[in-house]
């Protein structure tokens, strides 16, 4: 097995002077060059900084979403869809039970109408002629002659 040795443990290395420490930018990097500069860059020294455009924030953050969140967003969700389920299964019961009313009534409407025929035809004008006929009643003709009475 090799071991290497870190250039920073040998005497010789210099130490690392570019100022990074935990993160952040070093001291050095921190101070404000020009202390006496209004913010938003209106001063004279503002000159070749970026300006950034009115209302525009500095940093967007995302809206912080906590387990609780999580578990009452998925319960309302399961909620909804529970009582989305049961109103499906409700609105096909109800269905089965229109089309089963419907093919009741078509039943029933279709009987009317066989009896309705049958005695259209037990009490329509054929029927009635032949019946007058055998009785000895005269076929008089078209209704519009007048008949004149004698006074």
């Amino acid at each position: 097995m090799m071991y290497v040795k870190s250039p920073l443990k040998d005497s010789k290395a210099k130490e690392n002077s570019r100022g990074i420490s935990d993160g952040w930018p070093a001291e050095r990097k921190r101070r404000q060059v020009f202390p006496n500069r209004k913010p938003g860059g209106t001063s004279p020294g503002s000159y070749g900084t970026r300006k950034k455009p009115a209302g525009e924030s500095k940093t967007t953050k995302l809206p912080a979403i906590t387990p609780w969140k999580v578990i009452l967003a998925s319960l309302l969700i399961g909620a909804f869809g529970i009582l989305y389920i049961g109103h499906v299964f409700s609105t096909q019961e109800l269905f089965r039970e229109v089309q089963q009313l419907e093919n009741e009534y078509n039943r029933t409407k279709r009987l009317y109408d066989e009896k309705r025929l049958s005695y259209d035809r037990l009490v329509g004008p054929k029927e009635i002629y032949q019946k007058a006929r055998e009785q000895g009643f005269i076929n008089s003709g078209p209704a519009d002659k007048t008949i004149p009475l004698k006074p």
